[in-house]
């Protein structure tokens, strides 16, 4: 009978806890986090350094971010910044690049130099007490680079080899072409890392006059955090930075942007694709701009995540696709607003169709309140993921520099999210964003589908072994 009772207790006690178990908890507010307290200061030869005490681990991250970037490439030569970078750390007056790795190996930090479209920027990470040796090593690869003639050999045979497989990707054509499409002459237009007709060209002559011309303290910011005093941080600054001689910069002209009557449809031609990448959008407002965050919000409800609009109606309601996405891109100038996806070669009518549909809802139809606050939760939400580490603190900082976003970017950033508006959303897609006066690049087989989109706009079909992108 003991048995038999206890055997009951346990079977009770066992899908009661199992009931618990299927009933997740209510989930608890987001706590607030707010971006640490931060120094500045501007060195007298114009370099603005930022500095911020980060004791949770034994780490120093600093980033250092030059204003200038493949947007000011030489004309007819893409690809200068991008190589003038990367052989930043392969070797300079007094080190080989193997001993420049060595040196930062052995105490186990991190060196590396890159370029993008605006910025080129040097980082280190380290335990605290290697600081000076960061500090040491950044400054030599800045201010001593070699540009020696064989690795610069080496680093242009290894760009090619990239490019040319990069070339077969279509993912990689159809980002390339619609940039060069709303764009057009615009250094916005043209391949960071140079095309397979620039890059044979570039000398060592020309990466000495771009650091010559554009490595200058006045156009540059300096992020130092993690565990060190900010006291220590500004003296380190002075210490190997501080006799960096200030520079006149001129910035090139830039070119005005192709305008669009209509619907411009491209299509890169290649016939042995078995789906199609599809690229909808134009250029938008600068990051400094005021509408920028009433267009990020825009961006997001309409492709953010797997949730928003495009992926629901793509993938979710008709099948049509593995994924469909919006994004805003940032720049100092125009930057871009645009929709991205892919779908199989006999539904590519069908699926440019509905994104041109879906962009015109969010211009002409209120947002929910339900729809923009999931927006916001999750924007604001995903802040404290971004700022964990020191590396991701300095990043922060060197970005605001960038785009002039001002002292108290940061301290308001989730306030002004927060604050956004159905009515602001809307209003801003409506003026800023079109369905109509946009381009349109898809990359597939085009005698598959071209029949059906004449009716779309007008249509442009380029060979594949055609496209040039220069």
């Amino acid at each position: 009978m003991k048995r038999a009772i206890l055997a009951l207790f346990v079977l009770i006690t066992s899908c009661t806890a199992r009931a618990q178990k299927d009933e997740p908890p209510t989930p608890q507010p987001l706590g607030r986090v707010d971006f640490p307290a931060y120094e500045k200061r501007v060195l007298p030869n114009g370099l603005t350094v930022y500095a911020l005490e980060y004791h949770e681990q034994p780490v120093v991250a600093v980033r250092l971010l030059i204003g200038a970037g493949a947007e000011s490439d030489p004309p007819n030569l893409p690809g200068v910044a991008a190589f003038t970078a990367d052989l930043l750390n392969q070797g300079t007056r007094t080190k080989t690049a193997t001993q420049i790795a060595d040196a930062i190996e052995r105490v186990g930090g991190t060196l590396q130099a890159n370029a993008d479209m605006e910025s080129t920027s040097v980082s280190a990470a380290v335990l605290t007490d290697n600081t000076g040796l960061a500090f040491e090593l950044m400054n030599d690869i800045l201010m001593n680079p070699a540009f020696a003639l064989d690795e610069l050999a080496r680093s242009q045979q290894q760009s090619l080899s990239g490019l040319a497989a990069q070339l077969e990707d279509p993912d990689f054509i159809a980002d390339a072409v619609f940039n060069r499409q709303i764009y057009g002459k615009h250094p916005y237009g043209h391949l960071e890392a140079g095309t397979p007709e620039s890059i044979p060209k570039i000398k060592r002559d020309d990466l000495v006059k771009f650091h010559d011309t554009y490595y200058a303290p006045n156009i540059s910011s300096l992020a130092i955090v993690g565990d060190l005093k900010a006291a220590d941080a500004f003296k380190l600054a002075e210490q190997w930075f501080g006799s960096w001689q200030k520079k006149d910069v001129q910035r090139r002209t830039e070119a005005e942007l192709p305008k669009f009557q209509g619907r411009h449809i491209v299509v890169i031609d290649k016939p042995d694709a078995v789906q199609t990448e599809i690229r909808v959008g134009q250029t938008s407002v600068p990051r400094k701009d005021p509408d920028y965050f009433n267009l990020l919000m825009a961006s997001y409800i309409l492709g953010g995540s797997a949730g928003g609009r495009l992926n629901r109606t793509l993938r979710v309601e008709r099948g049509l696709t593995y994924g469909a996405y919006a994004t805003i891109v940032p720049r100092r100038g125009p930057g871009s607003f645009y929709s991205t996806t892919d779908t199989r070669t006999e539904k590519t009518d069908e699926a440019l169709g509905l994104v041109f549909e879906e962009i015109d809802k969010l211009r002409t139809v209120d947002v929910p309140p339900q729809e923009l606050q999931d927006a916001k939760s999750f924007i604001i939400g995903s802040f404290p993921l971004n700022i964990e580490v020191p590396s991701d603190l300095a990043t922060r900082l060197v970005t605001v520099f960038l785009y002039d976003l001002g002292d108290d970017y940061l301290k308001t950033y989730r306030d002004r999210l927060a604050n956004i508006s159905e009515k602001n959303v809307q209003k801003a897609a409506d003026e800023k964003v079109s369905s109509q006066n946009v381009v349109a690049v898809l990359v597939g087989n085009a005698s598959a589908f071209k029949q059906g989109l004449d009716s779309m706009g007008t249509v442009e079909v380029i060979p594949i072994d055609k496209l040039n992108l220069n």
